[in-house]
């Protein structure tokens, strides 16, 4: 009896035991338990931020993709409908067949850099095509062009250093005149002959 006893005491009290142990475990693991649904969530809304970003940037890459920049359009030439202005631009830059319709334009604007003086050259005009494709015929045909244009805009090349020794404020018009600062005034110039003139009527010209 005395045996039975004693090994039923001993079984109660490993059950005891037991029982502690788990209840001291289930303890421990609620918060544990509460941390990982944390870092769960936390995993989850770091995921959602994360295919947030990847959306904006293919957003944005994609946006860039039809973005076209150009240089040496006379400022406010655009009167107050820029892209109406743009449109019409390009196929009077590339030829009227090759834009049986006006290219679409979605967003157009001068770039925000603030010009110093009147004197300053022209702020560059960004725009958004719609169709990328547009994109791409309009830097082909302006590949084919370029040659010619080339040699035309570098045959400035000696009067503008001349301009520099005169310290003379000047840019270069898209597609090919040289616009010069006289007096406060601009003068534009087709060819460098032309500008030539300027160096026979100023007292200031060299040799």
């Amino acid at each position: 009896m005395e045996g039975n006893m004693s090994l039923q005491t001993l079984w109660d009290a490993i059950q005891q035991i037991k029982t502690d142990m788990l209840t001291h475990i289930d303890s421990k693991m609620d918060p544990i338990q509460s941390s990982l649904s944390r870092i769960h969530n936390s995993l989850s809304s770091l995921g959602d931020q994360v295919n947030l970003l990847e959306q904006l940037d293919d957003l944005e890459n994609r946006s860039r993709r039809s973005n076209l920049r150009f240089i040496g359009i006379l400022e406010s030439a655009e009167g107050s409908d820029i892209i109406g202005f743009m449109s019409r631009l390009i196929p009077q830059l590339l030829g009227p067949d090759a834009f049986p319709t006006l290219p679409i334009i979605e967003r157009a604007h001068r770039s925000p850099t603030a010009r110093q003086n009147s004197r300053a050259s022209p702020r560059a005009i960004m725009i958004e095509l719609l169709n990328f494709q547009d994109k791409v015929k309009i830097l082909r045909l302006a590949r084919v062009k370029n040659p010619e244009l080339t040699r035309r805009r570098r045959s400035f090349d000696p009067v503008k250093r001349k301009l520099r020794e005169l310290n003379m404020k000047y840019f270069l018009l898209y597609p090919c005149t040289l616009c010069v600062v006289v007096d406060g005034t601009q003068q534009r110039f087709s060819t460098n002959k032309d500008v030539e003139a300027i160096f026979r009527s100023t007292s200031n010209s060299p040799g």
